[in-house]
Formats: C-alpha cells, structure tokens, sequence
C-alpha cells in the first residue's frame, strides 16, 4: 500500500478525486437522503475527502472534488446561505492541505537528494580506499614495462578520461582492458555499448580472441534482467557457457556499458579478482559520467576536479527547491611558493564530504572549497579551524600571502557563470 507521501501517477489523482467523492455522495444519499452533504451533521464528514486528495495529489484534484461534492445541490437543493460557506470552507480547508502536501514533497526531494549526494560520495571513498587496498597489495607490479603502482596506473586511466571529456573511445577502452590483464589475469573480455534503442549491443574494444555477442548466456540474461554485474560462481551453474562475468553500468532503457569477461589465468580465477574487476569498472563508468556532466566546466577551467565541478551541479539541481544547499569559501592569496605551502595544508584539513579547487591565475592563487550543505555558520566554524591551524604550522606563509576570505552561496545560476564570479571577484 502506498504512503500518503508517494508521489501518485497523474491519471490515478484525477481518477479518485472523481470516483471519492461521488462514492462517499452515493453512501450518504441512501443513509441521510434528507442531507446528503451531511451539512447539517455534528461535524461535515465530507470534507475529509477533498482534504485527502489534496493531501495526495495537491490543489487541482482536491479542487475537483470539491466541485464532485457540489453537485448534489443539484439534485438536493440547499439553500444559499447554507452551502455558499460550507463550499468556501471546504476549499479553504483544500489549500491547507495542497499546501502541506507541497512543502511535504520538497522536503522529500531535498532528503533524496542529499542522501543520494552523500551516497556518492561514500561509494567513491569505499572505492578510493579499495583501490588503495589493492594498490599497496600489488605495488611494483610491471605495468607497460616498468615498475608502477596500481594507483598510478588507474590515474594515468582518469588523466585520459578527463582530457577526452569523458568519451570511452576504442583506444582507452583497449588501455583499459590490458590494465586488466595485467592485474587479474583477464585474457579474453569485450566492452561493449547497448544504447537505449538498439536491439543489441555494439562492440567497442576487445582484448583476446573474443566471440560475438550471446545474450542467451545465462550469466548474460542474469545480469541483463536484474539490472547488475553477475559471476558464474555465484549462480551455482553446472558448466560455462559463454561469459564468466558479465559486469553492468546503466539502467535499462538508458545507454548501457557491458564489461564481458570470457577467460582468465586459472589462478586468478576466484571472487578477490572478480570483486577487483567490478570495483574498477563502476568506478571508471562513474568517474566518465561525471565527467560528462561537468563537460561544459572542465572544457573552460582544465585544471578544475571533476568531483569537485560533479558536487556542484548536484548541488545546484538541489537548489532549485530547498535553500542553503552549500557554501563555497574562497581563499585568495598572492602567488607563490608560500601560497602553494598553505594550500598543502588546507588539503590536509579537507573534510570527507568537501571539495577544494586550487586555481592559480596571474597574481593571485584561489583555493576553492565546496562545503555541501553547510551554512553560515558551518562556514565560519571551518574558516576559524583553517586559521587556527595555519597559525600552528605556517603563521610566516599566512601573514605573507593571505589576501582575504569569501563565504559564497551555491545558487541556482548557471554553472559557468557561478564559478567565473567566484574567480574574478577581486579586491
């Protein structure tokens, strides 16, 4: 049974605000044919029926049942004096409640969106710390001939990303594949593209002997029609038929990406290398979709995080309905080996939530942090522990480079036009 909160389907609102209130006229009809409207009654019991609507589905449909109760003056006739207050009443009454149901339904949206904002960003530091894991586990592992770490490796993969603006092209997607190989053991896997409309999906890069795409493959289909990355091992299936792991980035009928894997070194066949395998796919679908999203920003400002331009326009699509999303604070100081010590520093206070952006240009380097749902004073607590730190450790450096201190508002402006007023507001 769905809650009052639930957001209803718009035929079914105007459906009940019609069938309601005509089933209610039709019970007191044969219980009180001489009152119909139970205007008469201790208390109007009606009008329970068009505040539920409006409780439900807002205004209009609430209006509407209003007018649905109104008929039976038709074949009831009450008198003027009687039923004008009684119908101003009730549609009193049907405001407050659309009113409520109103700000209800913001407040909803706002908590959805701030748990999937801070969803995100534990999902990305659950994969920051396993790929942390990992790296430290297989450090000086020979990646493209050379002693490198994992972290590295999956760097140089972000820096490609970022540069192509988040375009998965055959060339990256071949990288991406032999880092697999060489990490896992991967020796045969197919990336693949299923856009919404298409009736299969499109090959993009493979790595090995790899053969043409089976969708009967049960792992395939489980994968497919639960809408998420499946081993064979974990469906407990007599024998291989196609795909050992068949990992899912996408939602169905949206574009999809489908990371096939058909063989494996015997010994790197088991769940700690299917688990590497799925934390890195997501984590590489994730970082491309934000980079996509933050396109426009990265292509203007190169030197600008991804997350940091992704929690933005998160933030700001959250500011479209609630208030006080997140403050960015800016720190301005004069260029120079002094202002690049302080900077350190403040990046080693940086909270789990926020995001900072370093941009130096001309004279001056701006140290932009993103406080996601902070406030005022939030703001203000931050900027005294920043200072009070600096006085600790550099208090030479801050006396020499710090020029001033903004609090500045996550609005609903555009996103470039924001962030250009945050760097160009000078002294």
């Amino acid at each position: 049974m769905r809650l009052l909160t639930a957001i209803p389907r718009r035929r079914e609102g105007w459906l009940e605000a019609i069938l309601l209130p005509a089933v209610a006229l039709l019970i007191t009809h044969f219980l009180v044919p001489w009152d119909p409207l139970l205007l008469h009654q201790p208390f109007p019991w009606l009008v329970l029926v068009p505040l539920l609507i409006a409780l439900r589905y807002e205004f209009l449909p609430g209006a509407l049942a209003t007018l649905v109760l109104t008929t039976a003056s038709w074949w009831h006739p009450y008198p003027t004096d009687v039923l004008l207050p009684a119908a101003a009443g009730t549609l009193l009454v049907t405001l407050i409640g659309a009113e409520y149901a109103s700000a209800w339904r913001r407040q909803e949206t706002r908590r959805a969106l701030q748990e999937e904002i801070t969803t995100t960003r534990l999902r990305q530091l659950a994969d920051d710390l396993y790929v942390t894991r990992t790296s430290l586990d297989r450090l000086e592992q020979s990646l493209l001939y050379q002693p490198v770490s994992v972290r590295s490796a999956l760097r140089e993969l972000r820096d490609d990303l970022r540069r192509r603006q988040g375009v998965l092209d055959p060339p990256l997607l071949r990288k991406i594949l032999y880092f697999l190989n060489q990490l896992v053991g991967v020796q045969v896997a197919a990336w693949f593209s299923w856009e919404a409309k298409e009736p299969r999906p499109r090959q993009l890069a493979a790595l090995g002997r790899v053969s043409e795409w089976d969708g009967g493959d049960p792992v395939a289909r489980a994968a497919l029609s639960e809408g998420r990355s499946q081993q064979l091992m974990d469906l407990k299936l007599e024998r291989l038929h196609h795909y050992l792991s068949v990992h899912v980035h996408g939602e169905e009928g949206h574009s999809r990406d489908l990371l096939c894997i058909e063989d494996m070194s015997f010994f790197a066949i088991n769940r700690e290398s299917m688990k590497i395998i799925e934390v890195f796919f997501q984590y590489l679908c994730r970082y491309r979709n934000a980079c996509i999203r933050a396109r426009e920003l990265l292509s203007r400002w190169p030197d600008c995080p991804v997350d940091f331009a992704s929690d933005l326009l998160q933030l700001q699509s959250l500011a479209t309905i609630a208030p006080e999303v997140g403050i960015c604070q800016r720190y301005l100081f004069h260029t120079g080996w002094e202002a690049r010590e302080i900077v350190r520093w403040i990046e080693n206070l940086r909270r789990d939530l926020d995001m900072i952006w370093i941009h130096e240009e001309g004279e001056y380097l701006s140290a932009l942090i993103l406080l996601p749902f902070a406030g005022p004073v939030a703001a203000e607590g931050q900027r005294t522990r920043v200072e009070v730190e600096m006085q600790k450790h550099c208090a030479n450096h801050w006396e020499a480079a710090f020029v001033r201190a903004d609090f500045l508002p996550v609005d609903t402006r555009p996103a470039a036009e924001q962030i250009a007023h945050w760097l160009e507001w000078r002294l």
